[in-house]
């Protein structure tokens, strides 16, 4: 099971993205696959992403990286209601 990005997670991750879009994935996998030294091909791979998204990723290709930032996006948590 993977872990959920805080809000706060996904703020850093969405304001980063534009200068340095693998960098901010980078740090956003880093939290959902509790890997906090991780590098980016590894984690890619770890992900279970499969062959033909894993190339895409590592390839830095624009679409693949978008796809990625919103499946991130959605896995963040949400506050518990009191």
């Amino acid at each position: 099971m993977m872990a959920r990005l805080s809000k706060l997670d996904v703020t850093q991750m969405m304001d980063g993205y534009d200068h340095d879009p693998v960098g901010a994935l980078t740090a956003a996998l880093r939290i959902v696959l509790e890997q906090p030294d991780g590098e980016w091909t590894a984690m890619v791979k770890a992900a279970g992403f499969d062959c033909a998204q894993r190339i895409r990723l590592q390839g830095h290709d624009p679409a693949a990286l978008d796809e990625l930032l919103t499946y991130l996006n959605e896995l963040r948590t949400t506050p518990a209601l009191a």
